[in-house]
C-alpha cells in the first residue's frame, strides 16, 4: 500500500474517504433513524425516555467512526497524513448526521479529540501462505501490545487436515496463553480453541473446495456464522500480549490486524515488507484508536460525551 505523499494523491486519498464516509454513514445512521422504534423497545427499561435518542446517537457516532477509522487505515499513510483523512471524514459523516437529526428536533456534533498511533500487521495476496518476509513458518508478529480486530479469509485447500500439524494464532499475555487453530477435513473448516487452563472446544462450518473462509476473531465469528469457542479469545486475555503464527505455512490467504506499538517499533525487515513494496506480509502506520467527542442536544435534553473507538479489540 502506498503512501500518501504529495498535494495531489493527499487531496485524492481524501476524497476517497470522504466518498467512503457518506456509505458508512448509512450503516452508521441506522441507529440514529430508527429512534422510534428503538423507543418503544427501551421503555420497558427506562424511565426518562429523553435519553433514548441521544443513547441512539451515541452508539451511531461510535459506529460510523470505527468503520471510517478502519477505512482509512486501509488506505495507507504517515499518521499524520491518516489524522487528516479521519478528521476529515468524520466531519462530514457529522455534517450529514446533524442535517439528519435535525429533522427530529435535535442538534449534533461530532469530532475527534485523541488518536492512539499504532501499526497495521497485514496481508493482501490471498496465494501467499501466512509466513515471514523470510519464509519462517513460526514467528511472533508482535510483542506486548494491546490488539484488536484480528481478521483472516483462509483458503480451504491450504489448510491441514488435522489439528496436530494445523496453523495457529497464539495470544499470550504473559499469564495466560489462547490458541486458536483452523484446519480441515473433506467438507467442512473447523476451529479448535484451547483456552489457558486447556480446555479445547470446536466449532465448524460447510466449506467446498476453492472456498475461501472468513474468521472474525473479535466478532467470534466463522463465515458470518457465531464460533463460541471464540469468546475465550476476549474473556481469557488481559493486559499486553505476544502474538504469533505457529505453522503457518498451512494457511494461505489474506489477514489483517492491529497493534497499540508504533511502526517504528514493530517494523522489522527480517519479518515485513514495506509499506509502498506491493508484497506481503507488512507492517505500516495506523491509527490504533481515536477518541470521540459528540454531543446531542434537544429541547429537553442535552448530553455531551467523549467515547474511545478501537473496533475489535481484544486486549
Amino acid at each position: 500500500m502506498a503512501d500518501v505523499t504529495g498535494d495531489g494523491d493527499d487531496r485524492g486519498q481524501l476524497m476517497l474517504v470522504s466518498a467512503l464516509a457518506i456509505a458508512v454513514l448509512l450503516v452508521g445512521l441506522a441507529l440514529t433513524l430508527n429512534t422510534a422504534i428503538y423507543t418503544e423497545n427501551l421503555a420497558t427499561r427506562t424511565t426518562d425516555t429523553n435519553l433514548d435518542g441521544a443513547v441512539n446517537h451515541g452508539g451511531a457516532v461510535e459506529m460510523g467512526a470505527g468503520e471510517l477509522l478502519d477505512e482509512v487505515n486501509r488506505d495507507g499513510g504517515s499518521y499524520s497524513s491518516l489524522t487528516d483523512a479521519f478528521d476529515l471524514a468524520l466531519g462530514n459523516w457529522s455534517d450529514t448526521a446533524a442535517t439528519l437529526t435535525a429533522v427530529r428536533g435535535a442538534v449534533t456534533n461530532a469530532s475527534r479529540t485523541d488518536r492512539v498511533d499504532g501499526t497495521r500487521i497485514s496481508q493482501s495476496d490471498s496465494t501467499r501462505d501466512f509466513t515471514d518476509r523470510s519464509g519462517s513458518g513460526d514467528w511472533t508478529l508482535a510483542t506486548d501490545v494491546g490488539v484488536r480486530g484480528v481478521r483472516f479469509n483462509v483458503s480451504r485447500d491450504s489448510l491441514a487436515t488435522s489439528s496436530g500439524s494445523a496453523f495457529e494464532l497464539v495470544l499470550d499475555d504473559g499469564s495466560a496463553q489462547v490458541e486458536t487453530e483452523v484446519y480441515r477435513d473433506s467438507t467442512h473448516v473447523f476451529v479448535t480453541v484451547e483456552d489457558a487452563s486447556g480446555s479445547r472446544s470446536t466449532c465448524s462450518v460447510a466449506a467446498d473446495s476453492g472456498d475461501y473462509v472468513r474468521l472474525d476473531v473479535p466478532a467470534g465469528e466463522l463465515n458470518g456464522t457465531a464460533c463460541d469457542p471464540l469468546d475465550t479469545v476476549q474473556t481469557d486475555l488481559s493486559g499486553k500480549t505476544t502474538v504469533t503464527y505457529r505453522s503457518s505455512t498451512q494457511a494461505e490467504g489474506t489477514y489483517e490486524l492491529f497493534v497499540n506499538k508504533t511502526n517504528s517499533t514493530v517494523f522489522d525487515a527480517a519479518k515485513y515488507e514495506p509499506a509502498d513494496s506491493g508484497s506481503s506480509p507488512v507492517a505500516e502506520e495506523a491509527l490504533y484508536a481515536v477518541n470521540v467527542s459528540y454531543v446531542y442536544q434537544t429541547g429537553e435534553t442535552y448530553v455531551s460525551r467523549e467515547v474511545r473507538v478501537a473496533p475489535g479489540e481484544i486486549t
